[in-house]
């Protein structure tokens, strides 16, 4: 069975979920403010992905650990929310634009520390050879899904609350290439800190915990940080929707940490 080739930061199964009934949408180029080829639709697997971003080479040969199919949709229910915490971890750590953040908190630690290390034969942990491992070009990329499994365990005793809200049917599906829209700015920790995170067109997945009924009108304020916050393409069924969400933050004229702030405020 031959490789892949296109590493999907966003999987394709989860692209579907936000493509009109021919599983297809418009991409959005947010740096020149235009939409592709003049607007024609696009398959999922067309986009959101870096070439052999996920193959690790070893003595053994290249393998990229893709073995997600849209099957199994990596546990995605309502009934087992704490698998989208899991879901969301593995998008943040994958995604090429986090790169240097993950770098750097690797170098930041010793591979103990990462809860990884290397023991003699007998049985001793050895710190030379462990820096060595850690500093290898393919520990990156094997720790990315690695680190995203840690994250479960290191929120196991996070109790905050998951909420799974409906979109208004009427609104067009809209999906960024930077798709969680954190709380916070700086140290993210998936496993605890409040998020919201789109799951398709037609649902959203807030954590954080809630003492008030949810505003629906906050749609459209989450659909233009998900503007905002792309970093090259935003994906989307409607052409005049991301003209509406522009014009929308013209007329405002925030930036994005105080749109984000404005959101949460407003979440209680």
């Amino acid at each position: 069975m031959s490789q892949s080739q296109k590493h999907h930061f966003l999987p394709v199964f989860y692209l579907k979920g936000f493509a009109n009934e021919n599983e297809q949408f418009k991409i959005f180029n947010v740096k020149t403010k235009r939409f592709k080829q003049k607007g024609i639709f696009f398959s999922p697997s067309s986009h959101f992905y870096i070439l052999k971003d996920n193959t690790i080479t070893t003595d053994f040969g290249e393998d990229d650990f893709n073995s997600n199919t849209f099957e199994n949709r990596f546990g995605l229910s309502e009934t087992y929310m704490p698998h989208i915490n899991n879901f969301v971890s593995q998008i943040y750590w994958r995604s090429p634009f986090n790169k240097n953040i993950f770098q750097d908190y690797i170098k930041r630690y010793k591979l103990k520390e990462l809860d990884l290390k290397i023991i003699d034969e007998n049985g001793k942990h050895d710190e030379e050879l462990s820096e060595k491992f850690k500093n290898e070009p393919e520990f990156y990329k094997a720790y990315k899904l690695y680190n995203s499994l840690l994250d479960s365990i290191r929120g196991f005793n996070c109790r905050t609350q998951y909420h799974i809200f409906a979109r208004p049917r009427e609104l067009p599906s809209i999906c960024s290439d930077s798709p969680i829209i954190f709380s916070k700015n700086n140290d993210i920790k998936v496993y605890e800190d409040d998020y919201i995170f789109p799951i398709s067109k037609s649902r959203i997945f807030i954590k954080r915990n809630l003492i008030q009924k949810f505003n629906h009108q906050l749609h459209h304020l989450i659909d233009l940080i998900l503007l905002k916050q792309s970093i090259n393409y935003l994906a989307t069924s409607d052409e005049s929707y991301v003209d509406f969400l522009m014009g929308l933050d013209k007329e405002n004229n925030y930036s994005l940490d105080e749109y984000k702030e404005i959101l949460f405020n407003n979440l209680v």
